[in-house]
């Protein structure tokens, strides 16, 4: 029986590439510390380089905080001590919801207007849906929209002052 080197040299070269990337593999995860033992693997990590910074600026806050405050402009009354604010500030009331202004209408065969909500300009027709309205129907002179079931008419403007 006569072997032929053609055929056994191709598995051979994938036998000794499998043995290379085995060797490499498990080299690498000693080095990486992935197969030691879980005692030794525990070391104390590394101090943040940050630490004394934080300690720094931690022991001005408290010096800060433990001097008492005194006016510049007053030279007649010993420094005050003024205690931190505790009480929360009041909520401010939301502003109005921004409404749609109607800018045109162009009443034709298929009405259509220009609307102007939330700094950007809308052309609409009868049905359409722009940012949270629709729009129920365009005449001459005005335009309902519909928001949630709540009706919105925007009338047209009127020219001169």
């Amino acid at each position: 029986m006569r072997i032929d080197p053609s055929r056994v040299i191709a598995p051979l070269a994938a036998f000794l590439l499998l043995a290379v990337t085995l060797q490499q593999t498990s080299d690498a995860l000693r080095r990486a510390g992935a197969w030691r033992d879980e005692s030794a693997a525990a070391v104390r990590p590394a101090a943040s380089p940050f630490d004394r910074l934080d300690g720094e600026i931690a022991r001005r806050a408290s010096l800060r905080a433990a001097t008492p405050q005194r006016d510049p402009f007053d030279f007649q009354r010993a420094p005050v001590v003024r205690p931190a604010q505790t009480s929360t500030p009041r909520p401010r009331p939301a502003p109005p919801a921004p409404k749609p202004v109607l800018t045109a209408i162009i009443f034709d065969n298929d009405p259509r207007a220009l609307v102007r909500f939330d700094g950007r300009d809308y052309t609409v027709r009868d049905n359409s849906l722009f940012a949270e309205y629709r729009v129920v129907r365009i005449t001459r002179d005005e335009v309902v929209l519909d928001k949630s079931g709540e009706a919105l008419v925007l009338r047209r403007p009127t020219g001169g002052s």
